[in-house]
């Protein structure tokens, strides 16, 4: 488990990063570590996480400075969902697969072509994995409406 232990949100991941000794995801630059250490394809994975929880329009700030220390965790090859996360966001098949869960209990988040999947009575979302081809802005705002969260509406990384 990386970040908070009672986290509300819970990210479903089924690959570690490297982390660097002594690594506390508390640590001030505790997230530009793990880029700096994993690179563009964890950069990017951590973006779209601060894109989906962020309460206002500065993920970046988010990201770099909060993200895994408030309110989030990340299970990496988890067979069961977070006991203590009231929410959970489960990326890409690998994961959903090892957590073996029912598809038949989920619901499309809307007509057009997505891949956003909401269980039909429990806060558990099947998205894609975490990079911007599979996991785009616009599925990342419909994600977030459905969360509660206003649109990003943002176009750029």
């Amino acid at each position: 488990m990386i970040g908070t232990e009672h986290a509300n949100t819970c990210f479903y991941l089924p690959t570690p990063p490297k982390v660097p000794k002594k690594w506390n995801h508390l640590d001030t630059g505790a997230t530009q570590a793990l880029i700096e250490l994993n690179g563009n394809h964890w950069r990017k994975i951590l973006t779209i996480m601060a894109k989906i929880v962020v309460n206002d329009k500065d993920w970046r700030q988010y990201r770099n400075q909060h993200l895994l220390k408030r309110d989030e965790s990340i299970a990496i090859g988890a067979n069961n969902l977070c006991s203590t996360a009231q929410r959970h966001i489960i990326c890409g098949k690998e994961s959903a697969d090892v957590l073996n869960l029912d598809s038949t209990e989920f619901v499309q988040l809307d007509l057009q072509e997505t891949s956003l999947l909401k269980h039909l009575d429990q806060n558990i979302y099947l998205c894609p994995y975490l990079d911007y081809r599979q996991f785009p802005n616009t599925q990342i705002d419909l994600l977030r409406q459905t969360l509660g969260l206003a649109p990003l509406c943002t176009t750029s990384d």
